[in-house]
């Protein structure tokens, strides 16, 4: 029996907050306006490299003036501490890299009860090429000492992150480990450009695999650490509930897919469709992808076409003959080749993270 969770109004109530968020379905859909915070609308996501200006937005604070006479410091419990140019990076190797980021809040709207935070949609995930230095070269340069736990990146945006909490930077930390990793970038370019000032010009990190909030944007400085760092954006948020009640950081993107067309609600003809879409993991290459048209009361498997690399989504398409005229919910679902498989339901938390449920499309075949 064909069915379809979503309701009239519901359909009625999306198109109306995509049309005033997007007035002429050019750019990106505006979240907030102050600090600018957007994402890529559904059309484009079903290309696999985003363009930049259509790259998806989160900034916790107003983008940062006055970099133009920019230097990174490197300092903390390294032998020598560093002051870099803009043009000294330019003495390293570069290095390029596909690479998918997500919004560790993407599709919060789909969560029930509701929670506080920017209701993305399916929108708060971008692929780009990236191109900059890896972090690791800096490190080995200043010299890590012996005993250290963590690196924290400080950006030069700042602001009060909630009412009641004093003025304060971007601050973020990585494991030393993932700092040391031959691909946790500084990257200065993106698809080939400089990077915009929306995006971190001069100099962002770029952590692949995990959650966009760790990707510190505007960089400023960088201090190796003895000790874990506590702060607001480490301690008070992105962090999300584990099954025994305590908090655990959030850290690589779980395992999720997207159905990039057909489009929600669209009416199709009763002939044969190609349904694509994206799926991507922070832990290991997409093995599969499995697509329902019965809201995930039988699966069948998708192909993966396009380009596959490490760090960036993995295309699929399913060719499929609806069976007869009616409401169809088609669901696609993804596991990784380490096993890990997108669940049906995401595990609600109160701050709204890691939203990797599968999300249905409702569509009427006549």
């Amino acid at each position: 029996m064909n069915t379809c969770k979503c309701s009239k109004a519901e359909s009625d109530r999306e198109r109306i907050e995509t049309l005033s968020a997007q007035p002429e379905g050019k750019g990106l859909v505006t979240i907030e306006e102050e600090p600018i915070i957007g994402e890529t609308p559904q059309a484009i996501l079903k290309s696999w490299l985003t363009p930049n200006p259509l790259f998806y937005i989160r900034n916790h604070y107003t983008i940062p003036e006055g970099v133009s006479d920019w230097e990174l410091t490197l300092d903390g419990n390294v032998e020598d501490a560093l002051s870099i140019a803009l043009q000294d990076f330019h003495s390293f190797p570069i290095q390029t890299l596909p690479i998918t980021l997500e919004c560790a809040g993407n599709n919060r709207s789909d969560l029930e009860p509701t929670v506080p935070g920017n209701p993305f949609q399916n929108g708060a995930v971008s692929t780009a090429i990236w191109a900059g230095v890896p972090l690791r070269h800096l490190l080995e340069r200043a010299g890590v000492k012996e005993g250290s736990v963590e690196v924290l990146f400080e950006g030069f945006d700042s602001g009060e992150p909630a009412p009641g909490e004093s003025h304060q930077p971007y601050l973020r930390s990585l494991p030393i480990d993932v700092a040391m990793h031959p691909d946790t970038l500084l990257a200065y370019e993106m698809n080939g450009e400089p990077l915009s000032r929306e995006h971190g010009y001069p100099v962002r990190l770029v952590v692949p695999g995990w959650y966009g909030m760790a990707s510190v944007k505007w960089l400023k400085r960088i201090t190796v650490l003895q000790e874990n760092f506590v702060g607001f954006f480490q301690t008070d948020r992105y962090i999300i509930e584990s099954d025994d009640g305590e908090t655990v950081p959030v850290a690589q993107m779980h395992v999720k897919s997207l159905i990039s067309w057909p489009a929600e609600h669209m009416h199709l003809p009763a002939k044969p469709h190609m349904i694509n879409g994206m799926a991507w993991s922070g832990f290991a290459h997409i093995a599969k992808v499995e697509v329902s048209d019965d809201g995930g009361k039988t699966w069948q498997s998708a192909d993966l076409v396009g380009p596959r690399y490490r760090y960036s989504w993995q295309q699929w398409n399913f060719a499929w003959t609806p069976k007869s005229s009616g409401k169809y919910t088609l669901v696609a679902r993804a596991t990784d080749e380490d096993g890990n498989e997108q669940p049906l339901e995401t595990r609600w938390n109160s701050l709204g993270y890691i939203i990797n449920g599968v999300r249905p499309v409702c569509v009427e075949v006549e």
